[in-house]
This record gives structure tokens, C-alpha cells and sequence, in this order.
């Protein structure tokens, strides 16, 4: 078969063709960023306003990892312990969903961060503040500066992995969540330490590795479930120990997609 969504040990694959059309979409746009954009904004520099360019310094900090990486581990081992401590099998259910999503959002940062720093040091692309002498195109892979690491943003790569564990909770936000990512994004060039297609492709290979890491979860009974036509979506039921079915809380509920009841809920 020429795709991937079939019926495989009880588990939906996501069509193969639509995985390639991303990939191709999303490269596309990186190349059309770099080839009219990195120029002119190399030319141009950071933000001259000083309003503007310290608003952009605030929100650029968004994108750092390590609150991130703070709140979803914690959530996930208190969490945790509240399923030890829950006096009824619905309540056990319930924060071992939240211990699931955590984790998926610590995972999805961690990775997607990590990913993205060997990806920065092996293109080896100058930053910005060194296209006087360089200009927007000059690479230099494993050069051990952090001049030569612009491509992708790190910063950016963390704001698409955001964005894609938001989408994913709260799919009725999507579009606003997508804006706001884009503008997050953008602060990297605006405070000049990224060009366009620098945060182009963090977002993207963010939402990717965020994507790819849900898409492992859903495949395990973990916070997430692939329905009929291969979507992603929030598990609908949780599974108790005597296979006691219940209701997920309200606020993750998703009304788009039926529950699924052939996949199993997060296991204790």
C-alpha cells in the first residue's frame, strides 16, 4: 500500500501522503523566507525603536526552554503521585491524563531543543550581526561560536513545539494560537539574532517533533488517540483498572471527534 493509514495491530497510521505535503510545504517556505527576506533584514538590523525593541526583548523570553521544561516536570511527577494518593479509581484516571500530557509536553520541548541545537551547529549558518562580513548565506558547520549557529532558532523550535501541544489541547484555538506563534517567533529577527527563514524553520521543526512525539503517545493509549480519518485528538474516555470507562475532564474535551473505545486509555 502506498500509505501508512491502515489498520495495524488495532493502531491508525497517519496517511504518509499528507506527512510528505508538510514536509514539502514547510521547506518550500523556508527557501522562499531566505531567498526574499534574510537579505534585506541583514541590511536592515534589529529594531531601531527602543519601545518596540524592548517589548520584543520581553516576549522573546517566551521562548526559552527552561520554564517550559520547569512547569510541565513538575506537573507531570505531582500529578503522578496524585494518581498514588487518589482515593477512587475515576480521580487515579484523571491525573494519570494529566501526567500523560505533561510529560508529552516535557518531552516534546526537550527533544524538539535538543534536536535543534545539533541541527544549529551542524549548518553552522552566521547569525545576523556578522552579515557585514558575512552575509546572510555563509556557513561554517561545527565552527564552536555561537555566531555560527543562527539556523534554526532555538527559541523559535520551542515556541512551534508550544504551539503544536497547545493545538492539540485546545483545538478550537488553533488559528489565534498559530498568529501567536508567528509574532513569538518573529521577536528572534527583531532583536536580531535570527533571520526570517531561521524562525520559519524552528516553528516548523518544533510543531514537527511535537506532532511525531503525540503521534508515539496516541500509539500507546497516552493522553491522545488517532481517530477514523487519522487526526490527532485528546482521548475522550479513560480506562480504569476494572475497565471502568470515564469521562475526560471538561476543559480537554474536544466535541469534533466521538471517543474511540477499541483503543486502550493510559495504562497505570
Amino acid at each position: 500500500m502506498t500509505i501508512l493509514a491502515r489498520i495495524k495491530s488495532g493502531r491508525r497510521r497517519v496517511p504518509e501522503c499528507r506527512t510528505r505535503l508538510c514536509l514539502l510545504a514547510g521547506s518550500s517556505l523556508v527557501v522562499l523566507m531566505a531567498l526574499l527576506f534574510d537579505t534585506a533584514i541583514g541590511n536592515a538590523g534589529r529594531l531601531t525603536c527602543p519601545v518596540f525593541y524592548r517589548i520584543a526583548t520581553v516576549l522573546t523570553r517566551i521562548g526559552q526552554s527552561d520554564w517550559c521544561l520547569l512547569v510541565s516536570f513538575l506537573i507531570a511527577i505531582e500529578a503522578a503521585a496524585a494518581s498514588r494518593l487518589a482515593r477512587t479509581a475515576e480521580n487515579r484516571c484523571r491525573a494519570l491524563f494529566v501526567s500523560a500530557l505533561s510529560s508529552y509536553a516535557f518531552l516534546s520541548i526537550a527533544g524538539s531543543g535538543i534536536a535543534a541545537n545539533l541541527l544549529k551547529r551542524a549548518f553552522g549558518r552566521a547569525r545576523p550581526d556578522q552579515f557585514s562580513d558575512a552575509g546572510a548565506f555563509d556557513f561554517l558547520p561545527f565552527a564552536g561560536s555561537a555566531r555560527f549557529e543562527s539556523f534554526p532558532s532555538g527559541h523559535a523550535t520551542t515556541i512551534g513545539a508550544l504551539l503544536m501541544i497547545a493545538a492539540l489541547i485546545a483545538p478550537r484555538h488553533r488559528p489565534i494560537l498559530a498568529i501567536a506563534a508567528l509574532w513569538l517567533g518573529m521577536t528572534r529577527v527583531m532583536v536580531g539574532a535570527h533571520y526570517p527563514s531561521d524562525v520559519v524553520a524552528g516553528l516548523g521543526f518544533g510543531a514537527w517533533f511535537a506532532w511525531i512525539v503525540a503521534l508515539g503517545f496516541a500509539r500507546r493509549g497516552l493522553g491522545f488517540r488517532l481517530s477514523s480519518d487519522g487526526n490527532l485528538v485528546l482521548r475522550q474516555k479513560l480506562i480504569g483498572d476494572g475497565g471502568q470507562r470515564y469521562d475526560m475532564p471538561q476543559r480537554a474535551q474536544t466535541s469534533q471527534q466521538e471517543p474511540n473505545p477499541s483503543l486502550s486509555a493510559a495504562a497505570a
